[in-house]
């Protein structure tokens, strides 16, 4: 949003985001649902504050999480060393016993640091600088929170959003497969592991413009299991039943995180 209003002559002094994070449980449901509020400061008019909210809306993590804009590409890799590419269009998979860990309550809030924003030698802006995000949700015992720092900085430096969210994508996949597959003693957990990619082709250019304009860009991800066992004791219809109820994975397909949105003028 900081790009599309610096590219639109948009007089946005800052902005701040809230996300409320609700456990649903009802048929259907992926497990979670996300309340969304975002903050604007500045002599906004109201065609402004309107293009910033589409920005939001149609902004790269948004478009995956919200309007299923991601392709994705699975295989698996078995611990003996088979590899095989697991259908688009699953048939006849197993019923599993296992069952998925209940999505706890929590709240994320992410503020622009200003200072980090990074232009070149004529004051064009090259890079929009990072965000400070604070995470906080109960557990069992006690409420956790953590500090975390992302954005679009020089290389090297902050990772950007992107590569964050696949990361929050490959541990949901680790504990939907860790819970449903028919993990013994032979199949031992500590052999399963999922790597991630993601072709980001057309940069931050394409991204800021289709936000810009609301236009959902596909890309296409390609997601490796590794799994212990081989093709006969671990089938890969067992591995792809698991992943059908991924619930990072269903949200990329068919969108359904978003409960509730609002962009206001703070």
């Amino acid at each position: 949003m900081v790009g599309v209003a610096y590219r639109g002559d948009i007089p946005l002094e800052d902005i701040e985001v809230d996300f409320q994070v609700e456990p649903i449980e009802r048929a259907g449901s992926i497990g979670f649902g996300v309340r969304e509020l975002v903050t604007l400061k500045g002599d906004l008019s109201e065609a402004q504050r309107v293009r910033l909210q589409r920005a939001s809306r149609y902004c790269p993590v948004g478009q995956a999480l919200t309007k299923g804009s991601m392709e994705i590409e699975d295989e698996v890799q078995w611990r003996s060393g088979e590899i095989t590419a697991i259908s688009s269009a699953p048939r006849n998979l197993p019923e599993l016993a296992g069952t998925l860990p209940v999505i706890q309550p929590g709240t994320v809030h992410g503020s622009c640091l200003l200072d980090t924003k990074e232009y070149d030698q004529d004051g064009v802006m090259q890079h929009e600088g990072e965000a400070k995000v604070y995470v906080e949700t109960r557990n069992l015992t006690h409420t956790s929170r953590w500090t975390l720092m992302a954005g679009h900085s020089s290389p090297g430096l902050i990772p950007p959003p992107f590569p964050s969210t696949h990361a929050g994508w490959a541990a949901s996949t680790v504990t939907t497969l860790s819970s449903l597959l028919p993990l013994t003693d032979e199949l031992d957990l500590r052999d399963l592991q999922v790597e991630v990619g993601l072709n980001m082709s057309g940069g931050r250019d394409l991204s800021q413009t289709s936000a810009a304009e609301g236009r959902i860009v596909h890309r296409n991800a390609v997601r490796r299991v590794v799994a212990p066992g081989t093709p006969r004791s671990m089938p890969i219809e067992t591995i792809q039943a698991a992943l059908q109820r991924d619930p990072i994975t269903i949200a990329y397909k068919e969108g359904g995180i978003l409960l509730d949105e609002k962009v206001v003028i703070g």
